[in-house]
């Protein structure tokens, strides 16, 4: 019976943290990440980045996160702290992907994903697999999490992963603490001009969006990305 003990309760503490998600994340939203986050004093800044690593795992989406990360923070240490967080956050389920839970994220993906866009994938590697990536990563209708789970799949090695992925992820994560930055003032300029950049990379991500995904090609919706 011995033997069963601890995938027993690595089991049972993987449904803790479902469950506890479930009860305190659902339906949070960035002002109320911001005023949890805010009564940490100086340790709101590690506490924000736990939850960029932890959260999107569990498929929380990223733009409340990065959105809260602009309220409490502002631009600059804001981007800094969300660019850290969801770098580890890559690496993180990057590698749960590629050596834990390998078989689910599998069967994941094939319901996710298209045959065409499942072959293609499995044969990222090299300029050409770095290059897609960087440009999925650029688009914010492409679910983040799903590419992240989707290349553990992938020959990439981690570190051109990561390479490519924080390439593709900085235009959208300045875009999204801007936003935040700007938001406890909506009448500003500086709230309608993040507005506008928001607009911008929507439309020059929806015009790759086209040229990498065909009209009609199969493919099929997943998680947020931000």
């Amino acid at each position: 019976m011995k033997r069963y003990r601890l995938p027993a309760a690595a089991l049972l503490g993987v449904l803790a943290v479902i469950a506890l998600y479930g009860l305190i994340f659902s339906r949070v939203s960035a002002q109320d990440i911001r005023d949890s986050l805010a009564g940490l004093g100086s340790w709101a800044p590690a506490a924000y980045v736990g939850l960029f690593v932890l959260l999107p795992a569990m498929f929380f989406p990223v733009a409340v996160l990065a959105l809260a990360g602009g309220l409490l923070f502002g631009l600059c240490a804001g981007s800094a702290y969300t660019f850290l967080g969801a770098m580890l956050n890559c690496a993180l389920m990057f590698l749960l992907s590629r050596y834990v839970g390998r078989e689910a994220v599998r069967r994941y993906v094939e319901r996710k994903l298209s045959p065409r866009w499942r072959a293609r994938l499995e044969r990222a590697g090299g300029r050409e697999g770095f290059v897609l990536l960087v440009i999925l990563r650029l688009i914010p209708a492409v679910p983040y999490n799903l590419i992240n789970y989707t290349f553990g799949l992938t020959s990439m090695s981690l570190g051109t992963y990561l390479a490519a992925s924080a390439i593709g992820i900085i235009p959208g994560t300045v875009v999204f603490i801007n936003i935040g930055d700007k938001a406890l003032d909506p009448a500003s300029p500086g709230f309608w001009l993040a507005l506008g950049l928001l607009a911008l990379l929507l439309a020059g991500t929806a015009w790759l969006g086209r040229r990498l995904f065909p009209a009609g090609e199969d493919n099929k919706k997943g998680e947020h990305k931000a």
